[in-house]
């Protein structure tokens, strides 16, 4: 559920005529992106069948349609990336590393808080898995959606690019380092899976792979096609690219929701369905909170407002599409897993959608 980034507040530029139905096509989408997300969901949940297959078909040996849609969803979000704006975020360092601090550490407080109140479900199996999925989804880089919903939000763009390309290439690190600090391994289970996941040279090669090294693709596709000889033709494709980076995340939205709805629909279980449906939305609303109150308690350093948008975007928002792939290459089709990522996913969005009137009603 990760929506590639655009700066609507940046210039556009000059659209040929062709380009300019593409662009507001974008736009237009953009503008409704909760309702068209939600529309997503109920699609891939009627259409699960064909759906599912479509899922779990192997194109390439080894490799699934959402693995591939991963791919694209991030190498068009290192592509959207202006050089400028992530050079303006580099001049504040001790910013970014706060965001960064806040993004990465925070999201394990609440995890853990999670493991606790694990324990004291009943079915003890059903709820470890769902802190594996959880887990999968906290240790996340920040969602290129971060930059689309702060940019309704009027969040600081140039930050919001720093947190999400920072925590992106980092993942092949920060990952598997999430990982082993949410792990117990000496319970036996499945928490003993994360300290397998996190020793693994597989974890640490599915996000060089699979996650940072198509973003830096992109942003070398950016910056050759941006050359005199090369600048056209980006500036011709540019729309178009953006309106693809979104259908590709809306078409992963619906695989994730196929393969979610195709299990409770095989093996109906209401009790883990709520536990999922409530775990996921807390875990993803207590960061959005915590990101929130912060910035706000830090008032006397009179920090600009957009910088609140975008340190609570940065915290509350990870890349659930990368955890649903790497879930599903590592656990199958095992519905307490994808179950928390998925209901993750769908209060992140809600949850952003919401910021820009917590915002303006905090600072009037």
């Amino acid at each position: 559920m990760s929506v590639p980034p655009v700066d609507v507040t940046a210039p556009r530029p000059l659209l040929l005529p062709y380009g300019r139905r593409g662009a507001a096509t974008d736009r237009a989408v953009r503008a409704r992106l909760a309702p068209v997300t939600v529309l997503a969901c109920v699609a891939g949940c009627v259409l699960h069948g064909p759906v599912a297959l479509l899922r779990h078909c192997h194109p390439l040996p080894g490799i699934t349609p959402p693995m591939l849609m991963l791919v694209t969803a991030m190498f068009i979000g290192g592509f959207e990336v202006r050089l400028a704006d992530l050079a303006r975020a580099l001049l504040r360092p001790g910013l970014l590393m706060a965001g960064l601090g806040v993004a990465l550490v925070l999201r394990m407080v609440v995890l853990l808080g999670a493991e606790r109140a694990a324990d004291w479900w009943p079915e003890q199996h059903q709820a470890l898995w769902l802190v594996v999925g959880l887990s999968l989804t906290a240790t996340m880089p920040v969602a290129g959606a971060a930059q689309t919903w702060g940019a309704k939000a009027a969040a600081d763009a140039s930050l919001s690019l720093g947190l999400v390309l920072a925590t992106t290439l980092l993942s092949p690190l920060t990952v598997p380092l999430g990982l082993a600090l949410a792990e117990e391994p000496e319970t036996p289970g499945p928490r003993a899976v994360l300290n397998s996941l996190a020793l693994a040279d597989g974890t640490c090669r599915f996000m060089l792979l699979w996650v940072a090294a198509p973003c830096l693709a992109g942003l070398t596709a950016r910056r050759i096609t941006g050359r005199p000889r090369g600048g056209r033709p980006r500036a011709r494709a540019l729309p178009w690219v953006r309106l693809l980076g979104l259908l590709n995340a809306l078409g992963l939205t619906a695989l994730n929701a196929a393969g979610v709805f195709g299990e409770i629909a095989v093996k109906p279980d209401p009790a883990l369905v709520t536990l999922a449906l409530v775990a996921g939305a807390a875990v993803c609303a207590a960061p959005f909170a915590v990101g929130w109150c912060a910035w706000f308690a830090a008032r006397r350093a009179h920090p600009r407002p957009g910088e609140a948008a975008a340190l609570t975007l940065a915290t509350g928002m990870n890349n659930t599409s990368a955890a649903a792939a790497l879930a599903g290459s590592q656990f199958g089709g095992h519905p307490a897993v994808l179950l928390p990522i998925f209901f993750y996913g769908m209060a992140q969005q809600l949850l952003a959608a919401a910021v820009p009137t917590m915002l303006r009603r905090r600072t009037a």
